[in-house]
């Protein structure tokens, strides 16, 4: 009997042993699948960054001489329209920008179209406020991988486990929800039905909340937008704590605030945020 106990004892040594390295291998393939899909696409925005400030410089190179030298609001002279047509190629060249947004290619039209100097002038500014963002999106891209500060190297640092900390929180919730159901089917409905309901509540919230924080945005105001709602989802999903009866409220009010999110996490028109003179 002893002799048989301890062989059991060991067997289970030997398992657990196993699956300690199992899942230790598990973390370590995650770990570095995640670490280098981040380096992938960091290396992939620093590519689309660099070609993007190299043809919006170009264009701003060829219409600085002329915006510096004349007004505003006169028209161009016959001396500036070969520079004018010189530059009409680099000006089209932005288009093809990685970053050249709606404003941009905007700006690019009604230059090209009216061929005066306010058209310029806007499309020189245009043109400045990008390469002004993007110059400073490089920076933090290189400072983030060259000199990080402290807490932001041990977020890096551990960044690339979220993908499995996901995985193991909804394999959890999903354990826990089938074990609820089993026993609201002995209350009886609506019970089971609650449980469904938390349990979609908390992983849209869970899904949400790895969304931004696994996000690399890009320098804009939605970004705070962004954080913000997906906190407030995330935090209405601590109310399930009160119990299974607030499942369905829960859930309308998570769904209320993402919809209203997409009001909030929008791009202020053109329009809103005019240049001095622009539309008058």
């Amino acid at each position: 009997m002893d002799a048989w106990q301890s062989s059991m004892w060991q067997y289970d040594q030997i398992g657990w042993i196993w699956s300690s390295v199992a899942m230790l291998a598990l973390l370590a393939a995650v770990y570095g699948f995640s670490a280098a899909q981040r380096k992938r696409t960091d290396r992939e925005r620093m590519r689309r960054i660099e070609v993007s400030l190299n043809h919006f410089t170009r264009a701003a190179g060829h219409l600085y001489p002329v915006v510096s030298a004349t007004g505003v609001a006169s028209p161009v002279s016959a001396s500036d329209r070969s520079e004018v047509a010189l530059t009409a190629e680099i000006v089209l060249a932005c288009k093809a920008a990685p970053y050249a947004d709606h404003e941009l290619v905007e700006r690019i039209d009604r230059y090209l179209d009216m061929q005066n100097r306010q058209a310029m002038l806007l499309l020189y500014r245009t043109l400045e406020m990008n390469i002004s963002r993007l110059t400073r999106e490089r920076k933090q891209l290189l400072a983030r991988g060259e000199q990080p500060h402290w807490g932001l190297l041990f977020w890096l640092t551990l960044r690339p486990l979220l993908p499995l900390v996901v995985l193991l929180l909804e394999g959890a919730l999903l354990v826990h929800s089938l074990q609820a159901i089993h026993i609201a089917q002995l209350v009886g409905p609506p019970a089971p039905f609650f449980v469904l309901l938390r349990l979609i509540s908390l992983t849209g919230a869970l899904l949400l909340l790895y969304g931004v924080l696994s996000a690399q945005f890009r320098e804009s105001g939605r970004r705070t937008s962004f954080v913000i709602n997906a906190l407030v989802i995330a935090g209405l999903g601590l109310l399930h704590l009160f119990g299974l009866a607030v499942a369905p409220y829960v859930l309308i009010v998570q769904v209320l605030v993402f919809a209203v999110g997409y009001r909030f996490t929008q791009e202020p028109k053109r329009k809103e945020r005019p240049y001095a003179g622009e539309y008058k």
